[in-house]
């Protein structure tokens, strides 16, 4: 029995260390076992992660200014679009904001000035483009403060209310024209951009 004894513990003490190496294996792999390109990598992983990490600085976000604007104050709307009247020689193609002669009209959105003059019925006219080709259309002005060429911000002082044309009273009579010879209602084109005439 006593020769029977050392070979148990021989095989206990294998099986133990087997289990040991086993575990051990598991927990962390061996360098001695990895290939180069394992130690390489595990070496590359270690040196990203100590590197110091960079921070980005913070950023203060000014206000953009308003894409439209309302081009009077102090008004209030007498002429709607589509309405049908013996002031017009067909149905009203714009949007007329009754204000003091005098008020200051501002142009509702940025762009360039196209024609700045004297037209007929429309009296006073200025005609601003924006970038996407519609034309907004500022007649009956008492005085035009602006010239063909020039590039305007939105609420930019563009001329006056006044009653030149074919008026009953000074107001600004507004056209939004997506192409030049098609007016939509600027009431539904300001309120599309937010604001409320």
């Amino acid at each position: 029995m006593s020769s029977r004894l050392p070979l148990r513990r021989t095989v206990a003490r294998s099986a133990a260390l087997g289990v040991l190496l086993a575990a051990t294996a598991l927990a962390a792999p061996s360098e001695a076992h990895a290939g180069p390109e394992q130690i390489a990598a595990t070496s590359v992983d270690t040196d990203v992660e100590a590197q110091p990490k960079t921070v980005a600085k913070p950023i203060t976000l000014e206000e953009l200014p308003p894409a439209w604007v309302l081009p009077v104050s102090g008004y209030h709307l007498t002429g709607t679009f589509g309405a049908s009247s013996s002031l017009w020689s067909s149905t009203h193609t714009g949007l007329d904001f009754a204000a003091p002669t005098g008020t200051p009209i501002r142009s509702v959105a940025a762009g360039v000035v196209t024609e700045s003059g004297w037209d007929g019925a429309y009296g006073n006219k200025t005609v601003v483009e924006l970038p996407d080709g519609t034309q907004l259309w500022y007649c009956h002005q008492n005085t035009l403060t602006v010239g063909v060429g020039e590039q305007l911000a939105a609420g930019e002082l563009l001329g006056y209310v006044g009653a030149t044309g074919n008026v009953t009273g000074p107001h600004l009579h507004l056209e939004v024209r997506p192409t030049p010879d098609v007016p939509v209602d600027p009431y539904t084109a300001l309120t599309e951009h937010g604001l409320a005439p």
